[in-house]
C-alpha cells in the first residue's frame, strides 16, 4: 500500500495549523512528517539484533558504504550502527533511543515479529519511517513501516528441492537453523517443512541451531553426528555450511550433498577442494539490503517517490556451472551481487 498521498495530505494540515498558531506556538510535542520539504541532511539510525557473523557484519559494510556516499552529496548527515545482541527488549531500547535522538529514519533489523511492534507504531506516530530488512517480516499496522523482505519460503524451498532431488528423493538428512525464535530462522524452517512434504521418504534426523555461526555449528554436530549412524543431505540457512563440512570430515563421516550458503569459506572449499564430481547448490539472502534500507529510507524522507510498504529482495543462487568465478574471495565474503541506487527505485518500488 502507497502512503505517500496521506504523508502529503498530512503536511498540507500541519502547515495550515502552524499557519493559524502563529510563531508563539511550542514545536516541542510536534510530529516530524517523513516526506517534509527539507532534502537531505538526514539522521538515520540501523539497529541490528545482532552482527555475530559475516553475513551481518557485510550487511552493515554494505549500509554504511551506501550513507558514506550519500554523506559526500550532503543527503546524510548522520549515520549510527547499533547492536543489540540478540535481546529484544535492547532493541526496543535502540529504537525509542533513535526517537529521542531525532533521527529522521530507523532500519531495523528485527530480532522477532512481534517485539518490536510497539517501538515501530512509536516511532510512526512520530512521524518517523521504519524501514524493516534482512529478518522480517515483523507484525506491524504503522503506516510508516517499511518491510524490504526475501521471498525465505522460495529460497530454502529453492535449496531444499535440490538437496531432496541430488539425494535420490530419499533419505536422511540434517537441518542447520539459524537462532531459536527469529523471524527469519521460523519462515526458513517452514519453506523446507514445505518442501519436504514432496519428499515422504526423506527423514529429518536432526535439527541443529546454530546462530548462522560456524563455530557453534562445529561444535553442536560434534555432538550429533556422532549419534547418526547415516546423513545423505544437509539444508543450512547461513554462516553454517562449510563447517558442516569440517564437521563431517572430522568425524570420518562419507559427505553428503551440503547445501551451500555462499560464503567465501564454502564456495572456495567447493571450487577448489570438494572432492571430484562433489555437486551442490549454494543459496543465500542478500546483505546488500544493508544498502537497500539506506537509500529506501532516504527516499521515503525526501518525498519524491511512491515507495510500497513491502518489497521483495532477491536471493542469490550460485551453480556448479558459476563456482569457479568464487574461488579466490575472501573466507567472510558472500557471494552475491550488488547493485547500485537505481535497480532499487527500479525493481522494488513497483
Amino acid at each position: 500500500m502507497k502512503k505517500r498521498s496521506r504523508v502529503l495530505a498530512a503536511l498540507l494540515a500541519a502547515a495550515m495549523v502552524m499557519s493559524m498558531a502563529g510563531c508563539g506556538s511550542s514545536g516541542s510535542d510536534d510530529k516530524k512528517d517523513a516526506g517534509e520539504e527539507s532534502k537531505g541532511g538526514y539522521k538515520i539510525g540501523l539497529t541490528n539484533s545482532f552482527n555475530g557473523n559475516s553475513y551481518r557484519q557485510q550487511m552493515e559494510a554494505y549500509a554504511q558504504e551506501a550513507a558514506d556516499e550519500l554523506k559526500e552529496s550532503g543527503e546524510i548527515s548522520e549515520f549510527t550502527i547499533v547492536e543489540a545482541n540478540n535481546d529484544a527488549s535492547k532493541q526496543v531500547q535502540q529504537i525509542e533511543n533513535f526517537i529521542l535522538e531525532g533521527m529522521d529514519a530507523i532500519i531495523i533489523d528485527p530480532i522477532s515479529a512481534t517485539a518490536l511492534t510497539g517501538a515501530i507504531q512509536e516511532a510512526s506516530d512520530a512521524g518517523i519511517p521504519c524501514i524493516i530488512i534482512n529478518d522480517g517480516p515483523v507484525e506491524s499496522d504503522a503506516e510508516l513501516c517499511y518491510q524490504i523482505n526475501f521471498d525465505t519460503v522460495d529460497q530454502m524451498g529453492t535449496l531444499t528441492e535440490y538437496v531432496c532431488e541430488a539425494i535420490g528423493g530419499k533419505g536422511k538428512i540434517i537441518e542447520l537453523r539459524g537462532t531459536a525464535g527469529a523471524e527469519f530462522d521460523n519462515i526458513a524452517h517452514e519453506g523446507v517443512m514445505k518442501t519436504l512434504e514432496n519428499y515422504p521418504e526423506i527423514e529429518v534426523v536432526a535439527e541443529v541451531y546454530t546462530d548462522w555461526t560456524g563455530s557453534k555449528a562445529q561444535s553442536e554436530l560434534a555432538s550429533v553426528l556422532p549419534t547418526l549412524d547415516e546423513v545423505d543431505g544437509v539444508v543450512t540457512q547461513g554462516g553454517d555450511s562449510y563447517a558442516a563440512v569440517q564437521a563431517f570430515e572430522a568425524a570420518g563421516m562419507e559427505l553428503p550433498v551440503i547445501g551451500g550458503d555462499n560464503r567465501g569459506y564454502f564456495l572456495k572449499w567447493w571450487a577448489n577442494e570438494a572432492p571430484e564430481g562433489y555437486d551442490t547448490i549454494s543459496v543465500s539472502s542478500n546483505p546488500w539490503d544493508g544498502a537497500t534500507g539506506v537509500y529506501v529510507a532516504c527516499d521515503i524522507l525526501s518525498g519524491e517517490y511512491e515507495i510500497p510498504n513491502e518489497m521483495i529482495h532477491p536471493f542469490a543462487v550460485v551453480t556448479k556451472d558459476e563456482v569457479q568465478n568464487y574461488k579466490d574471495m575472501g573466507d567472510e565474503e558472500i557471494g552475491t551481487p550488488t547493485y547500485d541506487r537505481e535497480w532499487v527505485r527500479e525493481n522494488l518500488y513497483k
